[in-house]
């Protein structure tokens, strides 16, 4: 699992590459919570384009993310997802709890009137 992320006017997007699975899911949301904290007026947006697999871990982490920058009146948004981790979003009944968007520039345009 790879993470990479740019600023863009309000919004740190970050992008996550590979499988989000156990054995990598404490080492991404460390990774996550410092960016957090080191961007306190920025919404998040994840680009989960280039995710080939998540488990329930990574699940998690969104929640748990999700959480901590609503304490804070800020959002986490999605987009980009493939058919096999929006279906895991499904099954577990999590899709009405994200703002998830089919492309970056519409999460984009989202975050912007927030």
């Amino acid at each position: 699992m790879e993470l990479n992320s740019k600023k863009t006017g309000n919004a740190i997007i970050i992008y996550l590459q590979g499988r989000l699975d156990v054995h990598l899911s404490a080492d991404i949301e460390k990774e996550i919570n410092k960016l957090i904290t080191n961007e306190p007026a920025c919404h998040f947006l994840l680009n989960l384009k280039d995710v080939e697999y998540m488990s329930s871990s990574g699940l998690r982490i969104f929640v748990s993310t999700m959480r901590i920058l609503k304490e804070s009146k800020r959002k986490l948004v999605l987009c980009n997802m493939n058919n096999a981790v929006k279906k895991i979003f499904e099954v577990v009944e999590l899709t009405d709890m994200f703002d998830i968007f089919n492309s970056e520039n519409e999460a984009l345009e989202f975050l912007k009137k927030v």
